[in-house]
């Protein structure tokens, strides 16, 4: 067990890297101007205080929804940006930890994805609704992995027994981020917009 949590941690440490220097090359890359980056900075705020009120309820947060407004508004760049970085702020006010990580990597791919999709996602309401759902379970896949190494014997029954565990608050974190997506994604769209149109200043 001691060999197995060493080597998780150095796989983490590495993922930690690995992350940072992805966000470093695309801010370099995108040679970010003041306003961006105080527009991104107002974003992960945002998306922090869409978790702190509801964070004793598991699945019920709306981080996710500004995460993937961020994506499809702002495209993938800052989706993803946005997302990684989320977690470090609300782990300020509820704890860091190994599993912050995990919430970088979930979140960050989703806004990523959220940029990648952003046309489809703009004019379809149902595909909205089920990129929302899919990625509130798939966010829990992946902090799950965050509990394995715990386990007493890696084996598929246990591994699958962690999964189900919590398929419950992930299947509720799904439908949340359907439910805002779909009852207000027109209202957040025209807000991020302004502040897009007006602030933010893409490929600077």
């Amino acid at each position: 067990m001691e060999i197995m949590s060493l080597t998780y941690w150095i796989i983490f440490f590495i993922l930690i890297v690995g992350i940072f220097i992805v966000f470093f090359k695309m801010f370099e890359k995108s040679k970010p101007t003041v306003e961006n980056i105080v527009i991104i900075a107002i974003l992960i705020a945002i998306a922090a205080l869409g978790t702190l009120p509801t964070a004793a309820i598991p699945g019920v947060q709306a981080a996710s929804f500004i995460i993937i407004m961020t994506g499809i508004v702002f495209g993938k760049k800052t989706g993803f940006v946005t997302g990684a970085l989320t977690p470090i702020v609300t782990g300020l006010f509820l704890g860091l930890g190994f599993w912050t990580v995990l919430q970088m990597i979930g979140w960050g791919l989703m806004g990523f994805t959220a940029g990648i999709l952003s046309k489809k996602l703009k004019n379809n309401t149902p595909s909205r609704a089920v990129f929302g759902l899919s990625w509130g379970i798939l966010y829990g896949w992946i902090t799950n992995i965050g509990m394995l190494p715990f386990l007493g014997t890696i084996s598929l029954g246990s591994v699958l027994g962690v999964y189900a565990a919590s398929f419950t608050f992930d299947l509720i974190h799904g439908i949340v981020n359907a439910i805002l997506l779909i009852l207000l994604f027109g209202t957040f769209e025209r807000i991020f917009l302004r502040a897009k149109e007006k602030y933010f200043l893409e490929g600077k």
